[in-house]
């Protein structure tokens, strides 16, 4: 029986893991961890019965709860959780650039990652990979996008080229000028994917995929320059392999993260959670990414390796998202934002944990300033 802990289940990851783990067998429950969301955090403790729970907040309490053995809060909480509980696996499905601390404390205690937080390797560099190498963690990446690579770069010579998809957002037929004034209630009309709000957010202005261009950098060792992105409108083929004698192998399945949620819990086994794997009538077309009209896309390949940068990069949008969803900056206000900060941050090509947050830190105070400016 392997046991599982959760972290961030009442997000759209969690949520999703959780109906996995509704359908495939030998796995066990043993710690949960929410943000916010303590309403639907207690219908899963009810329903799930972990022994060990936390919460970022230090102030709710679901001790009355007669399954919870003993509950945890804060940061440092949901670190004693992961100690407590012992798990042999650990869905890292929380959001924003603490997701680092957990996992690499997740690399102290159990025997594989699961890894849904880009900020894990875009704030941290080499630091997980390296944690993972020393401590003989199994890092499967749960992205799609990224878990096709995966399963496309464990066979054969080493491909030259390799590219990642993106569905291209709510804003993919509007032209630059239109998208410039697009409201929230018109970027998270997402066409494929239900996701959360700042990923659909991400989506549109395709900082999403310039996260996911730098995580592949460093999970799979290839140069940004080599690692190609397109548009796949119906999101059915996630990412490909492109080898020297010009042959090209394709990830495709059904656009739902269910699947590589389950992946990464069987690997090397598969589990149908999901129906589908239909291979006819469904067009598999990619587009050229237009670089003038996602200019965020082009700036995260220029950063890429410059982990300050990166990490600058990751706070703005953070930051500018929020100020958008309020109605404070406008859409195309977002990239501004993300471009002016990047700009102020000084190159460092490696850092530290501490480092990372104090840059971290030190660039959402940046990216603050620029909201200002930009209201």
């Amino acid at each position: 029986m392997r046991r599982l802990a959760i972290l961030g289940s009442t997000g759209s990851i969690g949520i999703q893991t959780l109906d996995v783990i509704s359908k495939i067998e030998g796995v066990e429950i043993v710690a949960m961890s929410c943000g916010h969301n303590f309403s639907l955090f207690t219908k899963q403790l009810e329903r799930y019965r972990p022994p060990f729970a936390a919460s970022l907040s230090t102030e709710e309490n679901f001790s009355a709860l007669s399954s919870v053995k003993k509950f945890f809060h804060g940061e440092d909480g949901i670190e004693e959780m992961l100690e407590r509980s012992r798990p042999d696996t650990v869905v890292i499905g929380v959001s924003g650039a603490i997701g680092l601390r957990f996992s690499l404390k997740a690399t102290e205690i159990c025997r594989r990652l699961c890894l849904a937080n880009k900020e894990s390797i875009v704030c941290g560099g080499d630091l997980l990979i390296e944690a993972c190498k020393k401590k003989s963690v199994e890092l499967i990446p749960v992205d799609s996008e990224h878990s096709g690579l995966f399963q496309l770069l464990g066979e054969g010579p080493r491909p030259e080229r390799i590219f990642i998809t993106a569905s291209g957002g709510a804003l993919r037929d509007w032209n630059a000028e239109r998208m410039a004034d697009a409201t929230p209630e018109d970027v998270l009309k997402h066409p494929v994917w239900s996701m959360g709000r700042r990923i659909t957010i991400d989506s549109a202005t395709m900082v999403n995929k310039g996260l996911e261009v730098i995580e592949a950098h460093y999970l799979f060792g290839y140069d940004e320059n080599d690692i190609d992105t397109y548009i796949c409108r119906n999101s059915y083929i996630h990412a490909g392999v492109v080898y020297r004698d010009g042959v090209v192998k394709l990830h495709s399945g059904t656009p739902d993260m269910r699947i590589p949620i389950a992946y990464s819990l069987t690997y090397p086994f598969r589990e149908r959670v999901v129906d589908g794997g239909e291979i006819t009538g469904i067009p598999l077309l990619l587009e050229e990414i237009d670089g003038e009209k996602y200019p965020a896309l082009e700036l995260a390949r220029s950063i890429c390796g410059k982990q300050s940068k990166q990490i600058a990069y990751n706070a703005a949008d953070e930051i500018a998202v929020e100020a958008f969803s309020k109605g404070e900056v406008k859409f195309g206000g977002i990239y501004n934002i993300i471009e002016r900060t990047v700009s102020r941050m000084d190159d460092q090509i490696r850092a530290d944990y501490r480092q990372t947050m104090e840059i971290d830190k030190i660039a959402r105070a940046i990216a603050l300033e620029e909201v200002k400016e930009c209201f």
